[in-house]
């Protein structure tokens, strides 16, 4: 008899097993297929961690509204690729992925940054995350720094 439950229990688990699979089997392409709204992205991206200035600069004429148009024409090298561009006022949040070291191999790191506009002097700052890890500092002080040369 304990031998007929035994069997009967492993029968049942593989069954609801078999059924979990073949539900999310078919879920698969519709979570890839999901579009991720401009708050969901924003939300995703931390926005009010990126506290630590990697670099200021003033620049005559500059157009908040066009930075990501600007990043597009203007960032040559491939050292981090440019995921997202998000505006909001004064404010550009972006997220790129990169590596660490910085040579443009294996982008496997994700991280942001925000481009903030301070109209009454031109200045140009890029915002990103604090780190205790010198490569990453080092890293995000680069990609701050062609940041700040793309939008120039």
């Amino acid at each position: 008899m304990l031998d007929n439950i035994i069997t009967f229990s492993e029968i049942l688990i593989k069954v609801a097993k078999a059924a979990d699979e073949a539900y999310y089997e078919g879920k698969e392409g519709e979570f890839a297929a999901m579009e991720l709204t401009t708050e969901q992205k924003l939300e995703g991206m931390s926005i009010d961690n990126l506290t630590i200035c990697y670099e200021t600069t003033g620049i005559d004429n500059f157009l908040i509204k066009n930075v990501e148009q600007t990043l597009k024409q203007n960032y040559l090298k491939k050292d981090f690729d440019i995921k997202d561009v998000i505006v909001r006022k004064n404010c550009a949040y972006i997220k790129i992925m990169h590596d660490i070291p910085f040579n443009g191999r294996n982008k496997c790191y994700g991280t942001s940054f925000s481009i903030n506009f301070m109209e009454v002097n031109n200045g140009v700052s890029v915002y990103g995350y604090a780190t205790k890890n010198a490569k990453e500092k080092q890293v995000f002080k680069e990609i701050a720094n062609e940041l700040i040369k793309a939008v120039s």
